[in-house]
């Protein structure tokens, strides 16, 4: 077996036991960009298709062994070759070996000798057809996945949104119950928390659309990222009194403009984030410093830590991680916090490994 890489017009597979004929129609492929690979059997064919994965195969009808008919078959019946095409290429042109063909799978036949130019356009729209199919095959496996990230969603939203509501139902319930004063203003109290946490996420969904969309336009102005940060964490800190926060912020910290209400929720998801993987007692930093002429923000935590290989999915719309340490969410947080970033021209990541905390940070440019 022997392999040219010359283009990109397509990937062939010249199946021959004679060495000639492979070689004629490679000579007669490559001129055209076409990435040639040739094997010499029924079975060799067979071992190169997963790996190769060609557009196209030219596949001889009579060779010892494993004749053409049966490699035919059995590309049909691999998860590679459903919808490869298969043009069988033979000396003989009788109707009943061409049907058998077709029965096996065969796409088209080219008769030898083979005329070079009808060569040459029938390997061309059968490239053609195969990346059409590759193309829809595509398209379905991303529609399949939308739908299924359709369905996750619902679930997800309607599970988070009924803790709130089931508080809002029960504070109400037992205000008529409630013989005093005091009593009546905690229970509405708990009520209007669960209804901005109800809020809370609605706006998170509908916001992290809207900037997918670029319907979200970051309203930039002159920032105090230390004094926003201060802001922040005063009101994290307040719900979560076992934990602490520290704020390690550079002398000079740099001019920044930015949208102030998607910088404060961009800090607030990320602290709040490290809030929940921070264990009582522990410490969650919160660092601001220059980075060239704009600034960086990092916000580290103590937690469990978060494998490499799943540092790029936490930020996708929905993604969660698996394992021990996973809490319930529609994962939204993060895929909002890295659209908002990229939507200021800046970037967002995390550096963290099991057992080791996590860093999430983010840079902003600068320019007053």
């Amino acid at each position: 077996m022997s392999q040219s890489v010359s283009g990109q017009a397509g990937r062939v597979l010249v199946v021959d036991d004679d060495y000639r004929n492979r070689e004629l129609l490679r000579a007669a492929l490559e001129p055209f960009n076409y990435t040639v690979v040739d094997a010499a059997g029924g079975e060799e064919a067979l071992a190169l298709l997963g790996s190769v994965r060609p557009d196209v195969v030219l596949l001889d009808v009579a060779m010892p062994g494993m004749d053409g008919m049966e490699v035919c078959r059995r590309i049909r019946s691999d998860a590679h070759g459903a919808s490869l095409p298969v043009i069988m290429v033979t000396a003989h042109v009788e109707r009943e070996e061409r049907l058998a063909g077709i029965a096996a799978g065969a796409n088209d036949y080219l008769t030898k000798p083979v005329d070079l130019e009808d060569l040459t356009l029938r390997v061309r729209n059968a490239v053609a057809v195969k990346r059409l199919a590759d193309a829809v095959a595509e398209n379905l496996a991303k529609l399949q996945e939308l739908e299924r990230l359709r369905d996750a969603l619902t679930h997800m939203v309607v599970h988070d949104l009924r803790s709130p509501l089931a508080a809002i139902m029960l504070s109400l319930d037992s205000l008529a119950m409630a013989p005093r004063e005091t009593d009546r203003v905690k229970l509405l109290g708990m009520a209007q928390t669960s209804l901005l946490t109800m809020e809370s996420m609605i706006t998170g969904l509908l916001d992290v659309s809207r900037l997918e969309a670029g319907e979200l336009v970051p309203q930039r102005e002159e920032c105090d990222a230390v004094t926003m940060a201060g802001q922040v964490v005063e009101v994290c800190q307040a719900g979560h009194p076992d934990r602490q926060i520290e704020i390690e912020a550079s002398d000079e910290p740099p001019a920044i403009k930015a949208d102030r209400e998607l910088l404060r929720r961009i800090l607030t998801n990320l602290i709040g984030n490290a809030l929940k993987f921070t264990r009582a007692g522990g410490k969650v930093t919160v660092t601001l410093s220059r980075e060239g002429g704009g600034l960086r923000v990092g916000v580290a935590d103590d937690g469990p830590g978060i494998d490499a290989k799943d540092h790029a999915r936490i930020f996708e719309k929905f993604g969660q991680v698996q394992g021990p340490h996973t809490r319930k969410g529609t994962g939204l947080g993060l895929a909002f916090c890295k659209l908002a970033v990229e939507a200021h021209g800046g970037r967002i990541g995390v550096d963290s490994a099991p057992g080791r905390g996590s860093t999430f940070w983010f840079v902003l440019p600068g320019g007053a």
